[in-house]
């Protein structure tokens, strides 16, 4: 088989450098344009030194990038990325998106991203690339709509509380989160001096975009289980979330207290867990707590659970890299499965710490 001649549009951000890592040692695929704006004309090594001899590329126009593909990454901004996408599907080409545009159904969308979705007609062929969850309904998809990193880190830890009926009525969800999530852009808040030997929490109270795509998984689970369809009817729980920066790079650990009345003791739960992963090769289920540095640098999801003794709570916890499973991993996963390739292609379950 011919190796799929791949674009990356938005190569110059975060996403962008993790996206050209994976798709430059995956044996099928052949890397064949980057775009950006800030560095058209450029070498890859003007943009990212570290990866200088990877591809033999010169950064070119979106459009450029679009015409020299059979398939689009797309890690460009919401709402800017949906004419992209429009005009890489109408060629024939098929996409994997890495912003939000077609994450959400368009009245969704529209509620949570403060406007009219710019093309609510592409959002049929879309289907949500979380592949742990989804991986018959990404089989030959168009459009992968790849998952916001708060979003996988939740979701994979509450799906199988949720698909089991253990969910609760109170879903509370706290995550702490490396500066790098929020792209490369200069922002004010994340300067070393407002950042370092601080943690801030953001967007509180019901205002992170990203509770759209949890409420939306867990109630895909509750409904359909571990065999979800973007598409398919569901009634959507509601879940608190508070997501808070601290001084560090890359990383995501999420802390999700849920109150069922029903839930086993924590023995048996952690058996479910571990059986609702255990074909899932980028999940790991460990008695051990999870914490970001294992996960740092690697494509995968390191989960456990608890039960409190004193109140019959439930602590799920997830730990990711969000620029690995929460960005590029999660991307290339998600084209993985698109394709019918092997699914770990590219990616790697193995962190760089120490």
């Amino acid at each position: 088989m011919a190796p799929v001649a791949v674009g990356i549009l938005g190569a110059s951000g975060y996403g962008g450098a993790g996206l050209i890592r994976r798709l430059s040692r995956h044996p099928q695929v052949e890397l064949a344009a980057l775009g950006s704006r800030q560095y058209g004309g450029q070498p890859l090594a003007a943009c990212w030194p570290q990866l200088a001899g990877v591809a033999d590329l010169e950064f070119g126009s979106n459009e450029e990038t679009i015409e020299a593909s059979e398939v689009i990454f797309a890690a460009t901004p919401h709402g800017a990325t949906a004419p992209l996408v429009k005009c890489a599907v109408d060629r024939g080409l098929r996409v994997i998106d890495l912003s939000a545009d077609f994450r959400l159904p368009p009245e969704r969308y529209a509620e949570w991203y403060g406007g009219a979705h710019p093309h609510p007609d592409l959002y049929e062929k879309a289907r949500y690339g979380l592949v742990e969850l989804h991986r018959a309904d990404l089989a030959g998809a168009e459009l992968v709509a790849s998952p916001g990193c708060n979003a996988t880190a939740a979701s994979l830890a509450l799906a199988p509380l949720a698909a089991a009926g253990w969910l609760g009525a109170d879903v509370t969800i706290t995550i702490v989160t490396g500066v790098s999530g929020a792209g490369r852009s200069v922002n004010p808040g994340l300067h070393f001096g407002e950042v370092n030997e601080n943690a801030r929490a953001y967007k509180v109270a019901g205002g992170h975009r990203h509770i759209a795509e949890i409420e939306a998984t867990l109630g895909r689970a509750a409904a359909m289980g571990k065999e979800q369809r973007t598409h398919a009817p569901f009634t959507t729980p509601t879940v608190s979330f508070t997501p808070v920066v601290v001084p560090m790079t890359r990383g995501i650990l999420a802390s999700c207290v849920t109150r069922p009345d029903n839930a086993p003791d924590e023995a048996a739960l952690f058996e479910h867990y571990r059986t609702f992963y255990r074909d899932d090769p980028l999940v790991q289920v460990q008695t051990e707590l999870p914490h970001t540095k294992a996960a740092s640098g690697s494509d995968r999801a390191i989960v456990t659970v608890r039960r409190d003794p004193r109140d019959g709570s439930l602590l799920a916890l997830c730990a990711i890299d969000n620029l690995g499973k929460g960005a590029a991993g999660q991307a290339v996963q998600g084209f993985n499965a698109a394709f019918g390739f092997e699914e770990t292609l590219g990616l790697d379950s193995r962190g760089v710490w120490p």
